[in-house]
């Protein structure tokens, strides 16, 4: 088995993979149409067995806040295998050779959504953050008049992109959207701004599904829902007017559906909490490719410490070590240490090592679990080093 990078002559074999894959439904290979003629095709990696490509799985180049502190991030996508090739370890191959890729191009973090958890966690990906998915009555919306008003647009404008701007420097966990994702965000979408006057202040996407949309299929009254593709807004104020304009439809559909982060307060717009459903989601999935750079790179809140971490990762030997974290009056040095024969104060595997730094699970979380060891004499500084952060939001790339 070959593992390589797709040149322009895989690119129909790698249609037809994902066209089974994710697009079964149509029963044919007709309209071979992703990845597009203009998404470069040398960000995709193959598996080929005697020249045939039996799998890939691409790469997006993404930039991504981990508390306050910004990476380099490789966004996974389009992971299809032909059906009498799998469950031999395949991808396996492929996220080797991808790790690879992306550590000698100093990209220090990988994300993706998954289709299935238990699939990506054997890759040494980890649950990172949720979303709540609520459906509910149109109707329920309480109406609270404001000074704002919303506006149709046909395309995403600058003033969209304004208020997506100031709302990613507010949070932490975000994969900053470039131009292919906005690009893909046209289609299927009604667009209305919020505004203050001439001011944007939010902005919501509306999609009305039907039935046969794949999203939907666990969800009753399909074809009496709204669904809320995107929305974000600066104050209370746009969140309020936004609902207003949702709850506008009542006439039109019964129900609203969307994704919204797991702090945010949905239910107090709503006169009628008994809501038809309120699920956690998990959004997203974080592997670490460099812990060194990670470690190195993030802001701490405290000046001087020292503690030593031992960390496994069996698909990365490069993470799979003994590592002295050390600040000096605020001078972080991380190195690694071969033989450490002193008792080390963390030891933990690569995939809750990524929970505990982007602040989704805390030390006393994992430990519960029995999921790490540690000195006891550095819990509290564990704590103070990789706190609990809860200001993230659901994203899509």
């Amino acid at each position: 088995m070959e593992i390589r990078k797709l040149t322009e002559k895989d690119r129909l074999s790698y249609r037809k993979i994902c066209r089974y894959a994710f697009s079964a439904s149509e029963n044919n290979y007709e309209k071979l149409d992703w990845p597009p003629d203009d998404m470069p095709i040398n960000r995709f990696y193959g598996a080929f067995d005697n020249d045939v490509l039996i799998a890939g799985s691409g790469i997006i180049p993404f930039e991504i806040k981990v508390r306050s502190k910004t990476f380099k991030m490789g966004g996974v996508d389009g992971v299809a295998t032909k059906p009498e090739f799998r469950n031999r370890g395949v991808i396996r191959e492929i996220f080797k050779q991808i790790y690879q890729d992306l550590y000698k191009n100093k990209i220090p973090i990988s994300v993706l959504y998954p289709f299935k958890i238990s699939y990506y966690e054997k890759l040494s990906y980890a649950v990172v953050n949720e979303e709540i998915l609520y459906h509910f009555e149109i109707s329920s919306i309480i109406d609270r008049k404001t000074n704002y008003f919303m506006k149709e647009v046909e395309e995403i404008n600058e003033d969209i992109k304004h208020v997506y701007d100031q709302i990613i420097n507010k949070y932490d966990y975000i994969a900053k959207r470039s131009e292919i994702q906005w690009k893909d965000l046209k289609k299927s979408n009604y667009k209305f701004i919020c505004y203050d006057k001439d001011r944007p202040v939010g902005y919501i996407f509306l999609h009305f599904p039907k039935k046969d949309t794949p999203w939907w299929e666990q969800l009753d009254h399909i074809q009496n829902t709204i669904y809320i593709r995107e929305t974000f807004w600066l104050n209370q104020s746009a969140k309020q007017t936004i609902f207003n304009f949702l709850w506008s439809h009542r006439d039109q559909r019964k129900y609203i559906a969307g994704a919204f982060p797991v702090n945010e307060n949905i239910i107090g717009l709503l006169n009628n909490p008994r809501i038809l459903a309120r699920e956690i989601h998990p959004n997203s999935m974080l592997r670490i490719i460099d812990v060194k750079t990670i470690l190195e790179s993030l802001n701490y809140s405290i000046s001087d410490f020292s503690i030593s971490i031992r960390v496994h990762d069996k698909d990365c030997p490069w993470n799979n070590s003994n590592f002295l974290l050390t600040s000096d009056n605020k001078i972080i040095n991380v190195k690694f240490e071969e033989n450490k024969e002193e008792p080390i104060d963390l030891e933990i595997d690569i995939s809750h090592f990524a929970q505990l730094l982007v602040g989704f699970r805390t030390i006393d979380d994992l430990l519960e679990y029995d999921f790490v060891t540690i000195n006891e004499k550095k819990l509290e500084l564990i704590k103070k080093l990789f706190p609990l952060a809860s200001s993230n939001f659901s994203d899509f790339f």
